[in-house]
Order: C-alpha cells, then sequence, then structure tokens
C-alpha cells in the first residue's frame, strides 16, 4: 500500500506524534510513505523545533514550496493561518503525487486539509480523528471565539468524515462525536523501540531521592499548576518535568516564584532518548486539566511510561475508563495538588504494590497498545479486509 500524508508541521521536529510512531512502523512492514511537509519556520512550538534527521525505512519526506514572505510573516491567528495556507498550498502537489506515484490511500487529521477531500476521487481517504478539533480550536481562536466559526468548523469536520473511506478515532470518547464508517485505533508505544534505546544502557544505580517524571508537551491542556503544588508538598521527592511548549516559560517562571529547588526543567528531548529518561525515574505523572480535550486524549506518554513498568499516576479522564478497566487498576489517580502528593507518598510507601500495578500495566501495553499491532489494525482496516465497529451514537449527533 502506498500512503500520502500531508503533515502541517516538520517532520524531523522534537514533538513524536502518533503519525510518525503509526507511519514508520507502516514503512518496516513493507507500506511506502510518502510525507508532505512545509519548509523550517521559527517557531516556539515542538511541532517546529527541529532535530537530527531520522532516515525510516520506506519513509519519503517530500517539502512543499512556499512563498517565504508568507510562510515567514506573523499574522493574527499565526497558528491558524498558516496551516492553511500550507493546506492550500500544499494540495497541488498532493495532487500529482497521487497521479504519479500511485497513491493508494491519503491521510488526513485536520479541518485546514479539507481541500485534499477532493483527492477521494483518486485514492482512498482516510480521516484521523486524533484531537477534539473544536475545543482545540476555540481555545486557538481566545477572543475570537464564536459560534459562526465553530459551526463553520463543525460543518467541514462532519463534511470530512461523511465523505471519507474510513474515519478512525483515537479514543471511544471522541468516537461518540464522529461520523461515517468509524473505527477506533488507540495510540501507543513501540517495544522494539524501548529495547533499541535501552539495550547498551546499564540498570541505573537507585536514586539518592525518589524521582517523579512527566514527558510531554506545556500546553494549555496540562495542569502543572496541579503538579507544582504537588511538588511544594514534597520538597524530599526530586520533579523532572521534560518537554517544550508555549505554557514552558510561565512554568519555569511559576516554579522559580514558588521556590520549588526540587523542580527541573531541562526542556525538550529527541524522542529518541525518552526511554532512558523514562528508566530513571520512579514515578511517572500523566496530569491533565480537566477539561473537554483532554477527557477524549488517548495520551502517548501513559503507554511510554508504563511500558518500562514504571507507577502511573494520572487525572481522572473518561478516557482511562476504557483502558484502566480491568478488575485491577494499572493507574493511581490524583486529580489536584494533594491527591498527587497522597499517591506519590503511598507509592513511595507500598513499593510491593506499586511494582505489581505497574506489571499489570506493561502486560495491558503488551497485549493492546503496541504500534506494531495498531499500525497492522491501521492496514487491515484501510485495505477492507478487517471489520470495523461503529460507535452506537456516533451516527446520533444533533443537528
Amino acid at each position: 500500500m502506498k500512503i500520502l500524508f500531508p503533515y502541517m508541521a516538520r517532520w524531523h521536529a522534537v514533538n513524536w506524534t502518533r503519525y510518525h510512531s503509526m507511519l514508520i512502523e507502516l514503512g518496516r512492514q513493507g507500506h511506502e510513505v510518502h510525507v508532505l511537509q512545509p519548509p523550517p519556520m521559527q517557531s516556539h512550538e515542538t511541532n517546529f523545533q527541529e532535530i537530527e534527521r531520522r532516515d525510516s525505512e520506506n519513509v519519503y519526506v517530500h517539502d512543499v514550496a512556499l512563498n517565504e514572505k508568507i510562510w515567514n510573516r506573523e499574522f493574527p491567528l499565526n497558528k491558524l493561518v498558516k496551516k492553511a495556507y500550507f493546506s492550500l498550498a500544499a494540495y497541488g502537489q498532493a495532487k500529482r503525487m497521487v497521479d504519479e506515484l500511485g497513491i493508494d490511500l491519503v491521510l488526513l487529521y485536520n479541518i485546514p486539509q479539507y481541500q485534499f477531500m477532493n483527492l477521494g476521487r483518486r485514492a482512498k481517504v482516510v480521516f484521523d480523528y486524533a484531537d477534539d478539533y473544536i475545543d482545540m480550536l476555540s481555545f486557538e481562536l481566545g477572543k475570537l471565539d464564536n459560534p459562526l466559526a465553530r459551526g463553520i468548523a463543525s460543518a467541514m469536520l462532519e463534511s470530512m468524515m461523511t465523505r471519507s473511506d474510513l474515519v478512525l478515532s483515537v479514543s471511544h470518547e471522541l468516537a461518540k462525536n464522529a461520523l461515517g464508517r468509524v473505527a477506533v485505533l488507540p495510540n501507543g508505544v513501540a517495544l522494539s523501540k524501548v529495547e533499541d534505546q535501552l539495550a547498551d544502557m546499564p540498570e541505573p544505580e537507585p536514586n539518592p531521592r525518589p524521582v517523579v517524571g512527566f514527558l510531554g508537551a506545556f500546553e494549555y491542556f496540562i495542569d502543572f499548576d496541579a503538579i507544582l503544588a504537588a511538588a511544594q508538598r514534597l520538597p524530599e521527592v526530586d520533579f523532572v518535568l521534560i518537554g517544550g511548549g508555549r505554557d514552558w516559560q510561565r512554568v519555569k517562571d511559576d516554579a522559580a516564584a514558588r521556590r520549588l529547588s526540587n523542580v527541573s526543567l531541562p526542556g525538550p528531548v529527541p524522542h529518541a532518548e525518552i526511554f532512558r529518561h523514562i528508566r530513571r525515574w520512579d514515578i511517572c505523572l500523566n496530569i491533565f486539566a480537566r477539561i473537554p480535550v483532554s477527557h477524549r486524549a488517548c495520551p502517548i506518554k501513559l503507554f511510554e511510561y508504563m511500558a518500562l513498568e514504571k507507577p502511573v499516576i494520572s487525572t481522572r479522564l473518561h478516557e482511562l475508563a476504557h483502558i484502566d478497566n480491568g478488575d485491577a487498576p494499572i493507574v493511581y489517580y490524583g486529580d489536584h495538588g494533594e491527591e498527587i502528593a497522597q499517591r506519590i507518598r503511598e507509592i513511595i510507601d507500598n513499593p510491593d504494590e506499586a511494582r505489581a500495578l505497574a506489571a499489570r500495566g506493561f502486560a495491558a501495553v503488551r497485549d493492546r497498545y503496541t504500534w506494531e499491532g495498531i499500525a497492522e489494525r491501521f492496514a487491515q482496516m484501510a485495505g477492507g479486509s478487517a471489520p470495523t465497529v461503529q460507535p452506537a451514537d456516533a451516527d446520533r449527533r444533533a443537528a
């Protein structure tokens, strides 16, 4: 199968997404993947903070030529404008590639890619419903958020779903809002990548003090206030918060204002190094703001933590009810600073119980949430050779 993926960011950036993991694994399994990307851009967003090039088997990255004056100019609602501009400019190149390369499938994932739906006359179109786009749009619009803008975006999103050959939802909660032929395809972790990263790394020495780690984006949907509040209650515990994004400086300033000498913020790290960091941590945090976009997410970091058999403390997210759904729990829960601190103390005081919980988490990842298995399911569903499950209320949205 030949796949075309228009990506609205730089492929070799710090931000490692669902698409990197799934498409690279599809390439390893023998499929041919072509990624369209915009030119470089100076940006504080991790989607454009580039690191070393990572060549992957059967994955080919193509630049789209854009007008430099437009691309490098700052606009009101800059992020939205740039995504729309890239998608409009990339359509012609995508159309040629579909014809010249014999593309079988076009993978889309966001509303600015609306015009790519026209490629459905030439190739199968799969829409990946990976985030609560309308809620995210409201945040990006800020003071300009209004019912008209949300209504137009919702109509475009619904049209893309109903016109697609297949809609993949990253979570069961998000699938409740999906239309068309819908299947849930979650996030996961590549166990082979974990093994490769840690193969030459000796077992780390025990930490002199307990270490609690966080890995992820510094964005509005992460509850850093709760994390710092927990750190303030536990001066005897070290907190390492890895990642970058628009909230990074604010979090750093807040930690300094609270005089939290037990909190370090090293910034973003390449995905090729993350498991080396997670391995050094005693406890991992999956802490989110309790807002709709968080409840409908399927956090990749959760599976990365569990792949290393680490005890995880998480916000009570609606989607976790579909992941942590066995007779015995696989994560601890904490929704605010005091409760997170209590869970940390509980884990430190009951190491055997924490190890047993972490082992159950690893078993869940191994059995249901590996990118190797997820890529295979993607290929089967996209090829029409495997049945999909339609959420009971997916096509019953109110008009």
